[in-house]
């Protein structure tokens, strides 16, 4: 279940209603869209940042934006506004006062909303490009945006706006030249300007608009650009591993750091007086100190592994220093004397963000393990957590008690939830769970089985393992074998599993135990696909010989030869048989006139007729007594229903947004209800469930809540709750009755 990201701006919701004192099972059931009945998780986690007054901070993420008290790091209220999407929130701005909050919304504006009240300010929107990343000035009086459309490369520009009454004061452009990146100076009448892969660094008047200096900065593209405090130098890092000083009113090179093999820098700061310059990169841990007036390096501080320095911070006196690497540690130093103070320890991933408070109290820290930690700056003491973050849910299945859902996410994090409560139960790390079993690869994805009892993880290419659901225990080394794994399917049933890998042999195993069952040899041809019949008592292997397709029948328990269809021509996409195996559809796709979809006689292999179906394979779902068939078009955004007891094509269900122009489906997964009365399609594009009836071809109701595509969707045993797992990193649970 791909999420088709690449096609569209990933849609995120911005929250901008005032709640004081939420409890954690109240933030659940926050600005729940309609339909909805829990939130699971806290969204996917963006950006960090202080208020002016240093009293709170804000996190932002893909649901929105929660406001925390900087001492406590209790939560004490939460922005919301259920009629206004937005997207790129890892780019939200507060304004210098903390009065204001700049986001960017679905229809590419700049949204500009009040911290306090959650009221809509104003949008700031031109002619008919985008706008995106906002960014204010020093005194708070000036927003910059960047605009034109995502696919544009050349002829950006920055426009800059009066936040008071919405003006557009100036465009910022450049022939042929795409602006993404910009910095203020801090006194606020220059802004530097560069394009993302760009060598060239662009000066700009503010008050004017007009383009002051332009100078190549560096042999390959520019990582970084900062103004020093007096707004008279400018740094720049390159990824020719240089690390440049500029004159800020003329261009002039002023210096270049002697970095001596360091290389990709990751951060470059200026310390608060502007006298050192501090590095780090990813070729070690290192964190070097450079005089800024002679460019000499001062210092080689070193507290972090090789894995590199990913964020540096100082404290606003410039006093203390903090570094996060991928060592999951942050260090405090005395950027002075040089002298290491504390080592913090507790996340668990790259450190991707530092932040000081105002007054140098407190120091936040976001890391890749998806959690936000408060501490103490001057004792080192922990004293916030904040987690539930998922950088995305890949795939969710609920039990068959219905008690707990299960969610593998984009973290590699299986966890359980009370489907009541939204209550996190456990969670397991699959990635430390091979280690602890002597699994030297990490996880690329799981499996869940039907049954609820057991999935399967997938390493490397032909590396699988199953493991017990409840107990996070590994059961069996499935394969370790040499040769790729093409398919891996449970039977219906959730009984067994089937793999088939590229030496054309299928290996069949007992999915509670991991006790082998048989070994499929006896075969001809090329190996296409293998599927499983619709109540588990069949498998079946598709393959062709000769431009001939044939179809072999096995039993997946003791290993016997069924019988072989043959007769079937053309270059196969899919092959889906009927409950009793007596009728067979198949989708042919390879780019030309002949793709399509057809019917067959499983019994015989005598051609029946053609289907309205384009043959491009999406998600498929039997009904549960096997009657009908649903296949979502692998190329648009609908689904074929098949009556396959009657051999007829009822219709299709055609509901979500289609993009003809890329030439894929939009149907991420499709689910019957288990009394087989309604089906849902989810779509990874217009980030909607929608709930069908599947005898007429109704539509009952469209779920849209989601601020991210939705990947899976799974019914409640009753069939009284649909759940779905989408890219924003939350779980919704809908009332279906």
């Amino acid at each position: 279940m791909k999420s088709l990201r690449q096609y569209i701006i990933p849609i995120f919701l911005l929250c901008a209603l005032f709640l004081l004192n939420t409890s954690a099972q109240d933030v659940n059931k926050f600005g729940l869209p309609e339909g909805a009945k829990l939130r699971i998780g806290n969204g996917k986690l963006s950006e960090i940042a202080y208020f002016p007054d240093g009293t709170r901070f804000a996190v932002a993420t893909s649901i929105g934006i929660r406001i925390y008290d900087s001492i406590t790091g209790e939560m004490l209220y939460q922005l919301y506004d259920s009629k206004c999407r937005v997207y790129g929130i890892e780019n939200v701005s507060i304004s210098p006062n903390g009065e204001t909050i700049a986001t960017e919304s679905l229809d590419e504006t700049v949204l500009l909303w009040n911290a306090s009240t959650g009221k809509l300010l104003r949008k700031l929107e031109r002619d008919e490009k985008g706008h995106y990343r906002a960014l204010f000035s020093p005194d708070g009086e000036i927003v910059a945006t960047s605009s034109g459309t995502p696919s544009e490369i050349s002829n950006k520009t920055i426009n800059l706006w009066d936040i008071s009454t919405g003006k557009l004061l100036n465009i910022l452009a450049k022939p042929n030249s795409g602006f993404y990146n910009k910095c203020f100076s801090p006194d606020g009448k220059s802004i530097a300007t560069w394009r993302l892969g760009s060598i060239e660094v662009s000066l700009w008047d503010v008050v004017t608009g007009q383009l002051v200096k332009s100078f190549i900065a560096h042999e390959g593209r520019i990582n970084t650009v900062h103004f020093s405090p007096d707004s008279q130098i400018i740094v720049t890092g390159g990824q020719d591993y240089a690390v440049r000083l500029w004159n800020a009113n003329t261009g002039q090179l002023l210096n270049t750091l002697d970095h001596q093999g360091i290389t990709s820098f990751t951060s470059v700061q200026f310390s608060p007086d502007g006298k050192i310059i501090v590095t780090g990169g990813i070729s070690s841990g290192e964190v070097h100190l450079w005089e800024v007036a002679t460019g000499n390096k001062l210092k080689s501080l070193v507290g972090h592994t090789d894995n590199g320095v990913y964020s540096i911070c100082f404290s606003p006196n410039g006093t203390m220093m903090a570094t996060g690497g991928a060592d999951g540690t942050i260090q405090l130093w005395s950027p002075n004397t040089g002298m290491h103070l504390k080592t913090l320890t507790g996340h668990i991933g790259r450190i991707n963000a530092l932040s000081f408070s105002p007054e140098g109290i407190t120091l936040l820290s976001k890391c890749s393990d998806n959690t936000v930690r408060l501490w103490d700056a001057i004792t080192g003491q922990l004293l916030k957590t904040l987690d539930g973050y998922t950088p995305g849910i890949h795939d969710i299945t609920i039990t068959p008690d219905g008690n707990t859902i299960a969610s593998w996410s984009y973290d590699k994090i299986l966890r359980f939830y009370d489907t009541n409560t939204g209550k996190l139960h456990k969670q397991f790390r699959l990635n430390e769970q091979h280690k602890l079993n002597g699994i030297e690869e990490d996880v690329s994805t799981i499996y869940f089985c039907p049954n609820g009892n057991t999935f399967i993880s997938r390493s490397s290419w032909s590396h699988l393992y199953l493991w017990h659901v409840k107990t996070g225990e590994l059961i069996s080394r499935l394969s370790e074998r040499k040769y790729y794994i093409r398919q891996i399917h449970f039977s219906p049933n959730g009984k067994t599993i089937a793999v088939r890998g590229d030496d054309g042999i299928i290996l069949i195993w007992d999915a509670n135990t991991g006790q082998l069952l048989n070994t499929i040899v006896d075969k001809k041809g090329k190996l296409f696909t293998i599927k499983y019949s619709t109540d588990g008592s069949i498998i079946v292997i598709s393959g062709s010989e000769n431009m001939q397709l044939w179809d072999q029948l096995w039993d997946p328990i003791t290993g016997q030869h069924i019988r072989t269809i043959t007769g079937i021509t053309g270059g196969i996409d899919g092959a889906y048989f009927s409950k009793d195996s007596s009728t067979i559809v198949t989708s042919i796709y390879d780019e030309s006139d002949e793709d399509g979809a057809f019917l067959w006689d499983g019994m015989t292999g005598q051609y029946i007729r053609e289907l309205y179906y384009s043959g491009a394979t999406g998600p498929v779902s039997y009904s549960p007594d096997g009657k009908i068939m649903a296949i979502a078009d692998g190329h648009s955004s609908y689904v074929s229903l098949f009556d396959m007891s009657k051999r007829l094509q009822l219709g299709s269900l055609d509901g979500h947004v289609s993009l003809p122009f890329c030439g894929g489906g939009t149907i991420s997964d499709l689910q019957f209800s288990y009394d087989g009365q309604i089906i849902a399609t989810a779509s990874s594009v217009d980030a909607t469930a929608i709930i069908w009836n599947p005898y007429t071809g109704e539509r009952l109701k469209t779920l849209a809540g989601h601020t991210a595509g939705i990947n899976s969707v799974a019914f409640s045993p009753d069939g009284k709750t649909l759940a779905s797992g989408s890219s924003d990193g939350t779980i919704l649970l809908w009332d279906i009755e």
